[in-house]
């Protein structure tokens, strides 16, 4: 086999062109600029070798052996970031799930390699996992919760546990059913939350979720539970009155009086003690409690009212059937409940910022698909949030990348651009460091190795359009 100099000898954008749809044997980009997402470094005109979907080799220069399996890409000008997570999202529903060949290429077209899902359809979870897994459906690596652990009836997506045995129980079969953490949700009893806890601890599994009404926020980052969704529970656990409105809050839970419960929302946040919020986030990052705050799914409940949603251009890639769910005038609350969803939305920005100051770490997460959170595309409305909150460009993109593989304890594999790596990229046009909104910018998406450039993912977006328009 002959030896060529990469650095010296570039053939143009693409060499020994291969269908996208496998693995090529050897990736080669050329004149990178690599992002170290570490630190915020840009490596200019590097190579990068990618072989048999892992990083081999990142240099000024690399010895490449020359034959019909090399596929070469000039990325001059370009700039290297590693593929991007969305932590929370709902890919695989019991109730009409979104079409798996519409939903994981948008994640795929938006350079999003990676998804934890936060509960659905444990069959269906499991189903679509193995599936990309196995290679037989386009998708990014899905690390799953699998069922909710709740109260109410058991169904395809929910596990009652109504008392501490019968959590205990849930806990063991997700752990042994092959999920990967425990989902919770804030209608947990108190005494099924703790007895999840000491279950997860004995199973070493994690758990996360919402922080349950029955249970405050400091309680939660001393049970060990891993994060926390959407910000539950924070500002009333900041709240100078916070036994007095928990005591209201589950008083109106239990009378089913949701007019009332939402009253309460005013007084937490007129009510909000720096001291005590101080002492909270120590906490969190003492007991290493990450926030996933899903400020994007804030933001799109507390604007229900604006008819211009019915604009926005992404909702072509909604299946028809579910666009109809998501009618504003169907979704909107009472105007005094609009108002205060605004508040908190606004309030929420500033508590993230708080929090970051204070050393407390975070993920980025969207929770889609709900009303107009849309799969792909809002996780870089969640870090343009993250950064009017007052992140750096490059806080928000660790929150997409170190920090997600970190969490999931496979930094060794994700979330940095390293030897040995797995071969997932994103290759933008413009610097995501000056201008977050260039996450968007997306030239081309390395998936384990798969190059897939602009014109193919153009070619998702499109299939992803036509499914969605027939469903």
């Amino acid at each position: 086999m002959k030896l060529f100099l990469l650095g010296f000898c570039l053939f143009g954008v693409l060499l020994h062109s291969q269908s996208s749809n496998r693995r090529h044997s050897r990736l080669v980009l050329t004149n990178a600029n690599v992002i170290d997402i570490r630190t915020g470094t840009i490596a200019a005109a590097m190579t990068v070798l990618i072989e048999d979907g892992r990083i081999t080799h990142i240099a000024k220069l690399a010895l490449v052996p020359q034959s019909r399996n090399v596929t070469l890409v000039n990325a001059s000008g370009k700039f290297l970031l590693p593929g991007l997570w969305d932590m929370h999202v709902h890919s695989a529903f019991a109730e009409a799930p979104w079409d798996e060949k519409i939903i994981y290429p948008l994640y795929i077209a938006n350079g999003i390699t990676g998804i934890r899902d936060m509960g659905g359809n444990e069959d269906l979870l499991k189903q679509r996992r193995d599936a990309i897994r196995e290679g037989h459906l386009l998708g990014p690596h899905m690390f799953i919760a699998g069922p909710f652990l709740a109260m109410g009836k058991a169904d395809a997506q929910t596990i009652p546990v109504p008392d501490a045995e019968d959590a205990k129980r849930a806990v063991d079969f997700v752990k042994a059913d092959g999920f990967d953490f425990v989902k919770i949700l804030s209608n947990v009893p108190r005494d099924s939350y703790f007895a999840i806890a000491e279950e997860a601890t004995k199973q070493k599994i994690t758990f996360a979720g919402h922080v349950p009404y029955s249970i405050s926020a400091q309680e939660a980052a001393n049970a060990g539970q891993r994060s926390i969704e959407h910000l539950s529970g924070i500002l009333l656990a900041c709240s100078s009155r916070e036994e007095e409105i928990r005591k209201s809050e589950l008083e109106a839970l239990a009378a089913r009086n949701y007019a009332a419960f939402s009253k309460l929302g005013g007084g937490i946040l007129a009510s909000y003690e720096p001291e005590k919020a101080n002492k909270l986030f120590f906490a969190f990052t003492q007991h290493s409690t990450w926030q996933v705050p899903t400020l994007v799914w804030t933001m799109a409940n507390s604007h229900l009212d604006n008819p211009e949603l019915l604009n926005d251009p992404r909702l072509k890639y909604v299946p028809a059937s579910i666009r109809k769910a998501w009618d504003p005038a169907k979704l909107k609350t009472s105007p005094e409940e609009t108002a205060l969803a605004r508040a908190e939305a606004e309030r929420d920005l500033q508590l993230v910022n708080d929090m970051r100051r204070h050393g407390v770490q975070f993920l980025a997460g969207s929770d889609g698909p709900d009303p107009f959170v849309f799969p792909g595309f809002s996780l870089h409305d969640e870090l343009e949030l993250l950064v009017r909150s007052g992140f750096t460009p490059l806080q928000a993109l660790q929150a997409a990348t170190f920090n997600p593989a970190l969490f999931i304890q496979k930094l060794d594999q994700y979330g940095t651009i390293e030897k040995d790596h797995v071969a997932d990229l994103v290759l933008l046009d413009e610097n995501p460091l000056l201008d977050i909104r260039n996450t968007r910018k997306i030239s081309a998406v390395v998936l384990g190795g798969h190059y897939y450039p602009r014109t193919e993912l153009d070619k998702m977006l499109h299939d992803a359009e036509d499914r969605a328009a027939k469903e």
